[in-house]
């Protein structure tokens, strides 16, 4: 019951500061603005130039309430043909908070395909109550190139304490050599679609790139620029809803 309280409270919250719009999320600019979790780098997916390794930190402040904000940290990388990620989240909020977890195993035999698993747990404390039972998940990715269209699915099962969640998000990324792509995203629950959306990544030169994106599930427009500088990479973007208003988010990289 507790829980269901804070859900409750937090609806207007998730919907807009995770990508499936069913929990909190490592909080990453990229990643939003893109409609999908794209393997622990978005832009990686987006661009096809993926590091080695990669570190991020990340911090959303959600509406302009105080003290309502999500941060995280998320490593991610390759030992040889499997991909790693670790990934740890925490959002707080006036009423309590609620924590993440995940953890990814894959395989990537070269660089036309890719799977993962992603299991996580999450916890849920309110104020002036005792910290609720972890709730469990298990997800599957999968990615496919063919030559300048990529395609992501990724599958999501949440079991809660009276009930289990399953949901599905598709992503296709299409480039336009180096300088742009187009990138569309729908997002499917038990009971149809539940959100689509549509967004562009634009690179101005090697440092400088520009994402803006709308997803009709949350109502919601994002933008963003990211900077590249070396093996740091810095993304700035913010979210506007027409009635909750605008959540601001920064994520900074290192890689190689």
């Amino acid at each position: 019951m507790r829980i269901g309280l804070l859900r409750l409270y937090l609806v207007v919250v998730t919907t807009l500061a995770s990508t499936d719009a069913r929990a909190v999320e490592f909080p990453s600019v990229i990643d939003r603005v893109l409609g999908f979790r794209a393997a622990g780098n978005g832009y990686a997916a987006a661009t096809g130039n993926t590091p080695a390794w990669c570190v991020e930190l990340g911090d959303a402040e959600l509406f302009g309430i105080a003290g309502l904000r999500v941060a995280g940290v998320r490593a991610s990388g390759h030992a040889g043909d499997v991909p790693l990620a670790l990934s740890v989240s925490q959002l707080a909020s006036p009423v309590g908070d609620e924590a993440r977890v995940d953890a990814e195993l894959g395989y990537a035999p070269g660089a036309r395909w890719s799977c993962a698993a992603r299991v996580g747990v999450e916890t849920v404390s309110l104020v002036g109550t005792a910290r609720e039972d972890a709730l469990a998940r298990l997800a599957l990715r999968a990615r496919a190139d063919a030559g300048h269209v990529s395609v992501v699915a990724d599958v999501d099962v949440v079991s809660r304490t009276l009930a289990r969640d399953i949901g599905l998000t598709f992503g296709m990324v299409a480039r336009a050599g180096s300088a742009a792509c187009v990138v569309a995203s729908a997002r499917f629950d038990g009971f149809g679609v539940v959100g689509a959306g549509v967004s562009l990544i634009s690179r101005l030169g090697g440092a400088l790139s520009l994402l803006a994106g709308y997803d009709d599930g949350t109502e919601s427009i994002h933008g963003a620029a990211v900077v590249s500088i070396a093996n740091w990479r810095v993304s700035t973007g913010a979210s506007y809803h027409g009635v909750l208003g605008v959540s601001q988010a920064v994520t900074i990289a290192w890689t190689r």
